[in-house]
């Protein structure tokens, strides 16, 4: 079956790669909105791309050895770069997307109960009983109707993570937490500027100011929250967040602070909600490009489904599902900035000298378009995904959830809950992009259309 003729691509603005270096102040322009279509060609034909003074220097690594190399094999040689941790930190506190060293490793070990198999599969009903709610809604909506897929999927996961994070409290955190996490990305827009010394550093600090004051109410909604867990007399863990309070390290048996819970939980509301949501807006969107991909998710899900809700034992006989959703976090990678790491000492990457001090990036976004890497790499052929396909790629070619010891601790659950969702909907709806005006993607934490994407709903 021919998977590989769209209907229409209409143009993505932001997507699109200039031939050369963009004038500087155009640079500035650009990037304030989204800084990877800055990124000349250049970049996806070579393993290595040295940034301008403008970029700060920095390497860009798309060599899966060398990207090996820098998240794996020397990795105590690359922390965060100051600039990362300060940014990220201002939302997100202190801990896994932004710790380093001994805390990192603490914190890992303590969380790794709350996303072992046996968990995983406890919070499976709350996915599949948020999304055929959802989809009751989309039924007395009617044919025809429009919805921004955007919007819609961020109100499901974040439903979602609400009821599998706090359980009864879902209803009360819903709410501030969306819109927390919506106008703190806003507000963590990294520009060119940031790289100038002085002026950048007043800009930064700035910035952090205003995102804190964003995530003061949150995080006082939060701090009750666990108070209130913690005098709780002993239950068995009723939800994601009653786990982490009651986690202790298995090498110490110690726990985690009432901060350091909180950090953790809002990273888990930015992986748990916002990158799924993003990686199935564009799962919608290719899917109403490529009737013939479309025809066979449906297929497989009547012959698996039969028109019933999903459930965490039939993820393993829908292989093409999985498919369509890997193809399109390859070419929309819901995180399309993976790392900005700075060289503790001179070190070697894949034959490239990196000296003392240097920035090194790896970009999912580049990496995964990349033309020594994927053959027709803006094709969406969720082929490239076959099992003995993927056997045959370089681990380090495809990181939608990172690589090496800090790959995501929810990656199994952001697939799972993908997959349950997109298996939901995907059996009683098709969506075809509603007409108007092109879309423009929008780069910060995460990539999105910058003003949503209005799809027309149609019952199947």
């Amino acid at each position: 079956m021919n998977l590989q003729h769209p209907i229409e691509r209409p143009h993505l603005i932001g997507s699109e790669v200039p031939e050369k270096p963009l004038p500087i102040l155009k640079a500035f322009r650009v990037a304030k909105q989204n800084m990877l279509a800055t990124i000349p060609r250049v970049a996806y034909r070579e393993p290595f791309w040295q940034g301008a003074a403008l970029f700060g220097g920095a390497l860009l690594v798309s060599d899966p050895q060398g990207v090996k190399h820098l998240l794996l094999d020397n990795v105590a040689n690359y922390p965060k770069a100051d600039i990362e941790r300060d940014v990220l930190g201002a939302a997100f506190g202190d801990g896994l997307l932004v710790s380093e060293g001994e805390k990192w490793r603490t914190h890992r070990r303590i969380m790794a109960p709350a996303f072992d198999f046996k968990s995983l599969v406890s919070y499976t009903p709350a996915m599949t009983e948020r999304a055929a709610a959802f989809a009751e809604g989309w039924e007395a909506r009617g044919t025809g109707a429009t919805v921004d897929i955007a919007a819609e999927m961020t109100q499901l996961t974040l439903q979602i993570v609400t009821r599998t994070m706090f359980s009864a409290d879902a209803g009360d955190m819903g709410d501030m937490v969306g819109d927390t996490m919506h106008r703190g990305q806003e507000q963590l827009v990294f520009s060119l500027i940031d790289l100038v010394p002085v002026v950048g550093k007043w800009h930064l600090g700035r910035m952090m100011a205003r995102v804190h004051k964003t995530f003061s109410a949150l995080d006082a909604a939060i701090y009750r929250l666990i108070d209130a867990r913690g005098r709780t007399p002993a239950n068995p863990p009723r939800d994601l967040l009653d786990r982490l309070i009651a986690a202790r390290d298995s090498e110490t048996g110690i726990g985690m602070t009432e901060h350091e819970v909180r950090d953790e939980v809002v990273i888990i509301f930015l992986a748990g909600h916002e990158t799924t949501a993003v990686a199935l807006t564009f799962v919608w969107y290719l899917l109403s490009q490529h009737p013939d991909a479309e025809a066979r998710l449906h297929a497989e899900l009547d012959a698996v489904l039969g028109g019933r809700v999903p459930t965490h034992a039939d993820i393993a006989n829908l292989p093409f599902t999985r498919m369509v959703i890997e193809e399109s976090m390859r070419l929309y990678p819901p995180a399309p900035g993976l790392a900005t790491r700075q060289a503790n000492d001179a070190d070697t990457i894949a034959g490239r000298k990196v000296k003392k001090g240097q920035m090194v990036v790896v970009l999912p976004w580049v990496l995964h378009r990349h033309e020594m890497l994927w053959d027709d790499p803006l094709r969406f052929d969720p082929e490239r995904f076959a099992p003995e396909k993927s056997a045959a790629r370089p681990r380090f070619a495809y990181l939608p959830f990172g690589g090496g010891p800090r790959i995501c601790i929810g990656a199994q659950l952001a697939m799972i809950e993908a997959t349950l969702i997109l298996a939901t909907l995907a059996q009683r709806f098709r969506l075809r992009l509603a007409p108007g005006p092109e879309i423009e993607l929008a780069s910060r934490v995460t990539i999105r259309p910058k003003d949503g994407m209005a799809m027309l709903l149609e019952r199947r």
